[in-house]
């Protein structure tokens, strides 16, 4: 039979509507290229995607794992000081009687981190102003430096401004180390080994974040330079430069 209005030929042979031939030819080599294409796709879904997804995907993990901990960090820092004040001055209530109950007796590392918060609260004025004079500097470590030519001016032009920068830098990382103890007694990931050595790099990172300029700060590696960027070679303490060690 021949459809009205087309020419025939022969197909497979048969003799089939030239309209329909076009229309097997044009279905095959769709279907081919969509084929291909889904190769193509799955090779490179299968290919490019796993490989490059799983690198991306493990350095995701591992700069998250680094934030988070710093993000915890830093938040058992802030905790620290609103639980220790909390402790001392928040009265409950009886909910039968409704009179008031002292407050929960404290650990002992719950009263040393706020009478240490306490103690860094009124110390300060006088941290800041030592810093931004230049006898004392943030360390890699989280404490305070005196560093060794300020104590040897100070020792000989003011003995009296000498012993309070001495004293107050020995106060303060006393305090910050009693403050470091209770946030890794509340925080499981720095129990392990190495732990307070994460600690006291994170609290250093925070100081070179939080300081102004001019202020003298020690870098990771070692190296003492201002807060403006410009290193300072003879701000380095030397083994004598912490007296408050």
């Amino acid at each position: 039979m021949v459809w009205p209005g087309t020419h025939t030929a022969e197909l497979d042979g048969g003799r089939l509507p030239q309209a329909h031939r076009h229309g097997r030819v044009l279905k095959h080599l769709l279907s081919r290229g969509a084929f291909a294409s889904a190769c193509c796709l799955a090779l490179w879904c299968g290919g490019g995607c796993g490989l490059f997804g799983d690198l991306v995907s493990t350095r995701i993990v591992v700069k998250s794992s680094r934030q988070s901990l710093r993000e915890q960090v830093l938040g058992a820092y802030a905790e620290v000081g609103r639980e220790v004040y909390l402790l001392a001055g928040v009265r409950s209530v009886d909910p039968f009687t409704g009179q008031p109950q002292p407050p929960r007796r404290m650990s002992p590392s719950e009263q040393r981190a706020l009478e240490a918060r306490r103690s860094m609260e009124f110390n300060r004025d006088d941290v800041l102003r030592f810093k931004r004079a230049g006898y004392v500097g943030e360390g890699r470590d989280g404490l305070l430096v005196f560093f060794t030519d300020q104590q040897e001016m100070l020792r000989a032009e003011n003995p009296w401004l000498y012993e309070l920068v001495r004293a107050v830098a020995l106060e303060e990382n006393r305090d910050r180390l009693n403050v470091m103890q209770r946030i890794i007694e509340i925080t499981p990931e720095l129990q392990g080994e190495g732990g307070p050595d994460m600690l006291r790099a994170i609290l250093a990172e925070k100081s070179r974040q939080e300081a102004e300029l001019g202020m003298k700060l020690q870098r990771p590696d070692s190296v003492w330079e201002t807060r403006a960027g410009a290193e300072e070679p003879g701000a380095t303490s030397g083994s004598g430069g912490r007296s408050s060690q």
